[in-house]
């Protein structure tokens, strides 16, 4: 099995918090949603949570940034539960799944 890599990186997990406060931000034009954002960007479908430990569905594209570098934004495919966690509560996703905002 060929695993790809961008930009002749690793595949690594990392750290991730939710960003609160995100709820009226829109997507960009010509997406209909933050999860239609990723799915666009990523050029596949989003269906399950990317959260490591998770077996929900992808229900939203939720808005992430990476523990300890600030406020960079990234949206990831999250069930609606772990798009509600606390925004102290780290997880681990995969690096290559985060689709940057800006």
């Amino acid at each position: 099995m060929m695993i790809s890599l961008k930009k002749g990186g690793k595949m690594s997990f990392i750290d991730v918090k939710n960003k609160k406060g995100t709820a009226d931000k829109t997507p960009p034009a010509g997406y209909s949603t933050w999860l239609d954002f990723w799915e666009k960007k990523k050029g596949k479908k989003a269906t399950n949570c990317e959260v490591l430990s998770c077996k929900g569905k992808a229900d939203v594209g939720g808005h992430v940034i990476k523990s300890g570098e600030g406020s960079k934004e990234y949206i990831l495919p999250l069930c609606y539960s772990c798009n509600n966690k606390p925004e102290e509560e780290i997880f681990k996703a995969w690096d290559n799944d985060l689709i940057s905002v800006k």
